[in-house]
């Protein structure tokens, strides 16, 4: 995840400052709730890039139709100097690129977890289930999104937002 980050030439922003000088530049775009996507209340940064923010859309429209319930984003875009104790030295949530969804029960486990292993071998994505915490965690690699969505549909990729 670090070194596609790094490859995409993306920005680790160290503090809250900078990430909302980001999003106020557009660098970094709001994920808010929608019919299909929850965000967490205690989502301190509901920030994240546009690529990341466009693939939430749409996974969260497939995860409802899938399980009948909303895909739960617990986090987003976190500062460096705002990491938790227990991430990476080479965590890639100060780009935005990465988020983190609540582990869902019985057949929606089952959907998330062979859907997002289709779509990191496609190279779109690079996903972790994780347990402490438990939750999974999600990098989107903007370009390799933006070609797979333009590989799909032509309407589709034209909507997406430009890192």
């Amino acid at each position: 995840m670090y070194a596609g980050a790094r490859s995409e030439g993306l920005r680790f922003y160290m503090t809250p400052a900078a990430v909302r000088a980001a999003a106020r530049s557009g660098k970094l775009v709001q994920v808010t709730s929608t019919a299909n996507v929850q965000v967490d209340d205690d989502v301190r940064y509901p920030y994240v890039r546009p690529t990341t923010r466009t693939f939430l859309t749409r996974f969260g429209t497939q995860y409802r139709l899938a399980c009948g319930e909303r895909l739960v984003v617990t986090s987003g875009v976190r500062p460096t100097r705002r990491q938790p104790a227990n991430s990476s030295k080479r965590s890639v949530h100060p780009t935005g690129m990465a988020v983190d969804l609540r582990k869902p029960e019985g057949h929606c486990l089952s959907w998330l977890r062979q859907t997002l292993l289709d779509l990191e071998e496609q190279g779109v994505i690079e996903a972790t289930e994780e347990h402490d915490p438990a939750h999974f965690h999600v990098a989107v690699f903007p370009s390799n999104y933006r070609r797979y969505l333009a590989a799909r549909s032509q309407p589709a990729a034209s909507r997406v937002a430009s890192d």
